[in-house]
């Protein structure tokens, strides 16, 4: 059975962008898997890859990116509309990533793991109940709605767990009934209440029904907090003439995402006086200077 490797990339340049450093990342590291980069534009990544071996586009019109957010018109519905695309056309281990995803060792070892029934998201993010502060608002709300507690065959307590869904790993076909059941939970559940992560909700539910979920995140580097290099990656994706796909990759390496993402994390989790200070003395978080100037 074959390997795939998902992005949806769409829009703006800068998710195109990411989603460009991510798969070089993968390139530089690669497991075999056919990269199917679900786009309104694949000459933004033919202008980079070139015809890199492995990489293939599925062309979405615009149109159907819209169709895809559903009468909830929620972002995130999209992204299990493009798996289920996936899974009706190819058969074997799909890895879904996001586009702010960096590869930090080849997820063969996912793949393997994927191809004996495990199924995996990038990270636990703790329990509904006592997790972060999203998950209890998440939970409160859930318990206080009508019939919320049970939905779609199944109770949603402050026990369930939350997993970050900036990485689904599954089978095709084998896994498509539970797309079906992810979809269905995350139109009832963005309805009770319409927060930015009822679908990895969805997921993660579904998910756990079917055994322990898997985390990603030794493998994979996901910066959810870190827009802020938007404008350095349009720096390095700048098309020059005969960059090779070698060139393109020494630029890309000259940016080390996970320590940047990790020292703004750290800034932010100083005590609110201690960031004021800081931004006082004029020594608030920024991005280092001379990013993506790497060598060409």
């Amino acid at each position: 059975m074959s390997n795939y490797l998902i992005y949806q990339a769409y829009g703006s340049p800068n998710i195109l962008n990411e989603a460009l450093l991510s798969i070089l990342s993968y390139l530089r590291q690669p497991a075999g898997a056919t990269v199917l980069v679900y786009t309104d534009n694949p000459g933004h990544f033919q202008a980079v890859l070139g015809d890199a071996a492995g990489v293939a586009y599925v062309f979405i019109e615009p149109a159907q990116w819209r169709a895809w957010r559903g009468e909830i018109d929620f972002v995130h519905r999209v992204k299990i509309k493009v798996l289920q695309h996936a899974a009706a056309h190819y058969t074997g281990q799909l890895l879904y990533v996001d586009t702010d995803t960096i590869f930090t060792q080849s997820p063969s070892a996912i793949f393997a793991m994927l191809a004996q029934g495990e199924r995996f998201m990038h990270v636990g993010e703790g329990r509904l109940g006592d997790g972060n502060p999203l998950n209890r608002k998440i939970n409160r709300a859930l318990q206080q709605a009508s019939g919320g507690p049970a939905l779609a065959g199944g109770t949603i307590g402050p026990d369930t767990r939350m997993y970050n869904a900036g990485v689904l790993g599954l089978r095709s076909p084998a896994d498509a009934p539970r797309l079906a059941e992810v979809l269905a939970l995350t139109e009832q559940l963005f309805r009770l209440y319409p927060k930015h992560v009822m679908e990895q909700l969805a997921f993660s539910i579904v998910w756990a029904r079917s055994g322990p979920v898997r985390e990603a995140a030794p493998w994979i580097y996901h910066y959810w907090n870190l827009k802020e290099i938007w404008p350095v990656l349009a720096k390095i994706f700048t098309p020059q003439p005969g960059t090779t796909l070698a060139d393109w990759q020494a630029r890309a390496t000259s940016l080390n995402v996970p320590a940047l993402a990790e020292g703004k994390a750290h800034f932010r989790a100083l005590p609110g006086w201690r960031r004021a200070v800081q931004r006082w003395l004029g020594r608030d978080w920024q991005l280092p200077p001379g990013l993506g100037s790497g060598p060409v």
